[in-house]
């Protein structure tokens, strides 16, 4: 590849632009845009005006269509066509914010500056212009020097986190199959090669490695193929790079959010679990396959549609891909054999099957096969766990007994386990990559933070997992909004320029607060936490109580009709999102079998005690008394403050991020799926539309042009221009 053919995907072709034949259609047709069905705007040609209404011709079929005037929206002049920075336009509105957008896709540009954003659409296939030769165009030049660029967003901060010593943050967001893995990939490559200490690319120093080694590794565990995306990563996550005085990479940090472990148990149609059990089961060799008991994919009813395989990828190839990132990481021979038995045991798990007793309720195990497999790959005896799972001790009172479960409690916990593991997996995972991140215990001066996080998610019906995310989103925006108009309003207060301040009715704190509130009244999280330590509570309870606490608050609605499906619907940034409060306590509390949880700490394989270490820290059988099917979020009897709830802790996590951000100079990047075919070059209108106003790009670009966009130092301004006027 040529630097001519990346600076195809860089460039606008300037011998277009400023054709004057264009230009003189422009004005001689007075073209407006005009909403359409179709791809969301059009061109049209003004005809005639009369009170509120307009005709117009359609240029594409020369239909003449009577409109009204408040639906017509203005035409940027052609020279304004392809812009770079839309906060340049003229004419700032929604149609011509889609029609950039779109004529750059169209021309292979996928990025582009909107005022604070870089706005980057998915091309669904490998562009030319991250290569060595594009990195060093980008590094140390200015914004407006160059093309937008992901790399330019970084050098921006990078350069700014030297001369400026703050810390720096870029935040990637967008929904899934956007494209934020990859531009967060893209962010940590620039870094680790403008900042690495070793001079040649050839003796890239080993932190920069294991730096670059950390995602495919990530990837591995956290990632998996959706329907709208192959490689969709599962969690959000927190990377922080540090640097010493001089701008070297020192170190770095991971931290992870909302993994999504009830994928490792079941998967909906035509999608994947976690890669790792694809890579293992298609990867390993003969050896390995015996010492890890490994089946066929067809055994496993874990991976629920068999062996999907991914377009253009091997995953046998790419086993042996993570074993090498393994190894670069300085992860050992041993540790790795661990995690791996831990992988074949979360599928073997699956494959234990409880059948209902003749005449009383009770479970049993008729075949115990499975249950040895587990048992042998997490060292602990087969018996303690048969009797642990089927009559598991419970306290009741002062006394133990021991408790026939019921085929339906002895499915539920199995499953309950088998998350349970893969999530600690997953945590020490991260732990040990951070560890080996850390290892020059050098104090960083500085760090750039990327964050690679869910945008909004609106589903028909939405349940805790979405309530999570979007509740992170409210928090997002509201760091956007506040970052955005406030600093540029305090920065017209300072240099003593007379300015309205705009409120933009924005204000996200009513919707933060009916989620998060704990008190007078308590928000939705509170509410459900204390509805998880009422006996007798259930997910209708809950309901109820949400209604009664919060029924009159502006962002929240109660259904309409009986016959509706959705519990609730609270009324976020992006638009109005319908909630269904099926197993939200059960959720919330996420109880395990304890009694297993003691056998697996005193397990004979260090690996498994290390991982269940906090064993006393979990909610177990004995605080959901008479966790019977009928209530499935039975009675709930603990002494409270014990034990966190899974929204006590998200909470907790959010705000440490939250502050963090709050701490740092954020840099914006949103990333736009243009289609859900997963096909290059084609740009859904109404789906891209829909985006922008999700993720407040649209917003951006209004507070943006409110203002003066350009700014410039006094004394450069002076050393600039003072040569035009010598005497003043």
């Amino acid at each position: 590849m040529t630097q001519r053919d990346a600076e195809r995907y860089l460039y606008v072709d300037k011998n277009l632009l400023n054709n004057p034949l264009t230009q003189a259609d422009w004005a001689a047709k007075k073209l407006v845009w005009v909403p359409s069905e179709r791809s969301g705007f059009e061109a049209a040609s003004l005809k005639e005006e009369t009170g509120d209404e307009a005709i117009v011709e359609l240029v594409e079929n020369g239909k003449k269509v009577k409109i009204n005037k408040d639906d017509i929206q203005k035409m940027n002049p052609p020279k304004f066509s392809k812009v770079e920075d839309m906060a340049e336009l003229t004419c700032l509105n929604e149609a011509s914010v889609l029609h950039n957008l779109k004529e750059r896709y169209y021309s292979g540009l996928i990025y582009t500056y909107s005022g604070l954003f870089c706005v980057v659409i998915n091309p669904y296939k490998n562009l030319p212009i991250y290569t060595e030769e594009i990195v060093e165009m980008y590094k140390g030049k200015k914004r407006h020097e160059l093309p937008p660029h992901i790399y330019a967003i970084t050098d921006t901060a990078y350069r700014s986190m030297l001369q400026d010593r703050e810390d720096q943050s870029i935040l990637c967001t967008g929904e899934s199959g956007a494209g934020k893995t990859e531009n967060t990939k893209k962010v940590i490559q620039y870094l680790a090669h403008v900042a690495s200490s070793h001079k040649s690319k050839k003796e890239q120093g080993e932190l920069e490695k294991q730096l670059l080694q950390a995602n495919p590794i990530l990837e591995a565990f956290g990632n998996a193929k959706t329907v709208k995306n192959d490689n969709s990563s599962r969690f959000g996550k927190f990377i922080r790079i540090n640097f010493d005085v001089n701008g070297y990479i020192v170190g770095a940090n991971i931290e992870t959010y909302l993994l999504e472990k009830s994928r490792a148990i079941r998967q909906a149609k035509d999608e994947r679990t976690f890669h790792i059990f694809y890579y293992l089961l298609s990867g390993a060799g003969e050896h390995l396959k015996t010492d890890l008991l490994l089946e066929g994919y067809n055994n496993y009813k874990f991976v629920s549609n068999g062996h999907i395989t991914i377009p253009g990828q091997q995953d046998r190839e790419l086993f042996q891909e993570t074993m090498e990132a393994f190894k670069i990481m300085g992860i050992s021979g041993d540790e790795l054999i661990a995690m791996l038995k831990v992988v074949s045991a979360v599928l073997q798990f699956g494959n234990i099957i409880f059948k209902k007793e003749r005449n009383t309720d009770q479970a049993t195990m008729p075949d115990n096969t499975a249950a040895q497999k587990v048992c042998h790959l997490l060292g602990i005896h087969v018996t303690d766990f048969s009797r642990a799972i089927l009559t598991p001790r419970i306290k009741v009172g002062r006394d133990y007994v021991q408790k026939a479960q019921t085929k339906e409690q002895a499915d539920f916990a199995v499953e309950a386990l088998a998350k349970a593991t893969y999530e600690r997996l997953f945590r020490w995972l991260v732990m040990r990559i951070n560890k080996a991140l850390d290892r020059t215990k050098r104090q960083g001066a500085s760090f750039v933070g990327i964050l690679d996080i869910a945008g909004f998610e609106i589903f028909e019906l939405n349940s805790f997992e979405q309530l999570c995310i979007n509740y992170t989103n409210e928090k997002l925006q509201q760091l956007f909004n506040h970052t955005m108009f406030i600093l540029e309003q305090e920065e017209y207060q300072r240099e003593g320029i007379e300015w309205n301040f705009i409120d933009f009715g924005l204000d996200l704190q009513p919707c933060i607060d009916l989620i998060e509130k704990s008190a007078s009244p308590p928000g939705i999280l509170a509410l459900l936490d204390e509805e998880c330590w009422f006996p007798k509570a259930t997910d209708k309870t809950f309901v109820e109580k949400v209604v009664q606490e919060q029924g009159t608050h502006p962002k929240f609605q109660k259904p309409k009709q009986l016959k509706d499906k959705a519990d609730f619907c609270i009324m976020h940034y992006a638009g109005k999102v319908d909630y269904k409060a099926t197993e939200w306590l059960m959720k919330n509390m996420d109880p395990l079998n304890d009694n297993i949880a003691s056998l697996l700490h005193q397990s004979s394989d260090k690996f498994i005690a290390d991982l269940w270490r906090d064993v006393d820290r979990i909610v177990g059988l004995d605080q959901v008394v008479d966790l019977t099917h009928a209530v499935l979020p039975g009675t709930f009897k603990t002494k409270r403050g014990m034990f966190r709830t899974v929204s006590q802790l998200y909470k907790e996590q959010l705000s440490k991020l939250m502050a963090t951000l709050r701490n740092t100079n954020p840099n914006f990047v949103r990333c736009i799926i243009p289609n859900h075919e997963k096909k290059s070059g084609k740009l859904e209108a109404h789906l891209v539309l829909e985006q922008l106003r999700c993720n407040g790009v649209l917003e951006g670009i209004r507070i943006c042009r409110q203002g003066f966009p350009n700014r410039i130092v006094f004394q450069e301004f002076r050393q600039r221009y003072e040569i035009l006027t010598p005497n003043s």
